[in-house]
């Protein structure tokens, strides 16, 4: 969405309130795929000699899978954001952003924000129990008895003769 910043061009060192809600694309984040919902920006806006200083609160919720049993997994997530939006940005200076005409765009600055807040991975409670690596059954829902009885069978397990022999190969 973009935000008008003409009242902050034209009076440099005022501060203007702003509250903007923003669009984010549906992604993968590390092999995982996200998605953003009710992505609100609110924060102040002050002019300078440059562009317009923006400091923002950006909220919304994300939804994704769990790490360990794969359920939907759906929680709040918030960042800040500060950042300098100016009529001509220096090409070297990656903390610029341009500024159209009398519009900021606050989408790509949420979603980069929101991105840098996401966690390593998803878990849908703190004591999940995952998958059984056996049989696949969630283990959230019903008890498995895969791993119990004994040592678990190995792919491998039929090479296991050729150690116990004392032949030389």
């Amino acid at each position: 969405m973009q935000v008008d910043v003409s009242r902050a061009l034209k009076d440099p060192g005022q501060t203007y309130s702003f509250e903007a809600t923003a669009r984010i694309e549906d992604m993968e984040f590390l092999d995982d795929p996200v998605s953003f919902s009710d992505i609100r920006v609110s924060g102040d806006m002050i002019g300078t000699t440059v562009g317009v200083r923006v400091n923002a609160h950006v909220s919304g919720e994300v939804s994704s899978r769990c790490a360990l049993c794969l359920s939907p997994v759906r929680q709040p997530i918030e960042a800040d954001i500060e950042a300098l939006f100016s009529r001509e940005p220096d090409p070297e200076d990656p903390d610029q952003l341009p500024l159209e005409g009398y519009r900021m765009e606050t989408d790509e600055l949420a979603r980069e924000a929101l991105v840098s807040a996401l966690p390593m991975r998803f878990l849908c409670s703190p004591d999940c129990k995952g998958l059984c690596p056996v049989c696949g059954a969630n283990r959230n829902i019903s008890p498995c008895t895969c791993q119990e009885g004994g040592p678990r069978q190995s792919p491998f397990s039929a090479l296991s003769h050729l150690l116990t022999e004392d032949e030389e190969v």
